[in-house]
């Protein structure tokens, strides 16, 4: 039996984000914020740091706050309401999270009091032409050299590279010079031999192809063992995916909240638009949508946090979060008429990341047939 309910610190969390959000972040911000080099809101940045936020989930022995993953979930649901723009989720949950369970004692002591105050901004370089997350579609490889490699090959859509201090890289080779195992390495960003392009996308968010030119990487940056990486990708992508839900979950919540305003204020035939049927139950649909979602979500995170197999959990989780984001977007727009797809009015913003948080990780479909086989209906 498990219980889903907040805990008090939990709700204390929640209304704190919330309060400070609705003051730091604007959607004036996140507008700001597209198209711009970094896209790392400075101030926004060192406040969040300053309430502790990047610290959360890490071990207070590093100077993080040993915060649950359900503490961290409350707080990006926060986030993705108000599409927070910047790198935390790629430094703390894509990076941080990893390098914590996997990474050594001395990189740990490096690198998680660092993610923690918000000094360093890490993000993963994991993808690349192939972008399926299987070990078969990475090319980068690495070649022993004294005293560490040299990394060369192409990654493709790294989230905020140019902000990013560290990235997690993921390579082939270092072992005999044919062993095809993949190793997830630490690499300083500021080494000779790395190039960024920016890619354009949906979200306008800063998004690079990277390339590595025979870059020294030292022995003590990788992170786990040689040649052991992909069970580490693995629990990254679950990891990943699930709280890319939670945060989801607040976006599509967004959307229903200001569409409810609106319906209440959209008068149409003499009479406010809201007090239609097929709109309340168009409203009432969203909500059993979004609701599906967050119980989905917290399930999975609960099943996580005690250790357990969640990967059943986390595709239902998936599946539920893609469908209602969607579907809360649609329909926001279809209730709201032409403003909606204006430019200068707000919906867009979340509409647009709504579609590109259906195609981060594995897509929905590959979650479909992961959880019919889980459930024994294939």
């Amino acid at each position: 039996n498990m219980d889903l309910g907040f805990t008090e610190t939990q709700e204390i969390l929640k209304r704190t984000a919330r309060e400070f959000l609705t003051k730091e972040c604007p959607a004036a911000l996140v507008r700001d914020m597209e198209g711009t080099g970094t896209g790392l809101p400075e101030d926004l940045w060192s406040h969040m740091s300053s309430m502790g936020w990047m610290g959360l989930p890490f071990p207070v022995q590093y100077g993080g706050d040993g915060g649950s993953l359900t503490d961290l979930a409350v707080l990006l649901e926060e986030m993705g309401r108000f599409l927070v723009p910047g790198p935390f989720f790629n430094t703390v949950v894509e990076t941080g999270l990893l390098v914590n369970e996997a990474g050594s004692q001395d990189i740990r002591e490096e690198y998680i009091p660092r993610f923690a105050s918000g000094a360093v901004i890490a993000t993963c370089a994991l993808l690349e032409a192939d972008p399926r997350f299987v070990p078969e579609a990475v090319n980068c490889r690495v070649d022993p050299v004294d005293r560490g490699y040299i990394l060369n090959g192409t990654k493709l859509f790294v989230e905020h590279a140019s902000a990013a201090n560290s990235l997690l890289v993921s390579a082939i080779g270092g072992l005999n010079n044919n062993a095809a195992e993949l190793t997830l390495f630490l690499v300083n960003s500021s080494q000779t031999g790395i190039s960024l392009t920016r890619m354009e996308n949906l979200a306008r968010e800063p998004l690079f192809q990277v390339d590595f030119e025979n870059v020294e990487i030292s022995e003590d940056s990788i992170v786990g063992k040689l040649g052991k990486g992909w069970p580490l990708i693995q629990k990254h992508l679950n990891l990943s995916t699930i709280m890319n839900c939670a945060r989801s979950v607040g976006g599509a919540q967004s959307v229903l909240d200001r569409t409810v305003e609106y319906v209440k204020g959209r008068v149409q035939f003499g009479r406010p638009i809201g007090s239609f049927q097929s709109v309340q139950h168009d409203c009432a649909d969203m909500l059993n949508a979004i609701d599906a979602a967050r119980l989905a979500t917290y399930q999975a995170i609960a099943k996580l946090e005690d250790g357990e197999d969640a990967e059943r959990e986390i595709s239902l989780a998936r599946i539920l979060t893609d469908y209602s984001y969607k579907w809360t977007t649609l329909t926001a727009q279809q209730l709201h008429g032409g403003v909606a797809f204006m430019e200068e009015y707000d919906l867009q913003l979340w509409t647009r990341r709504a579609r590109v948080s259906e195609l981060k990780y594995e897509s929905a479909s590959v979650h479909r047939e992961r959880y019919a086989n889980a459930m024994g209906l294939t």
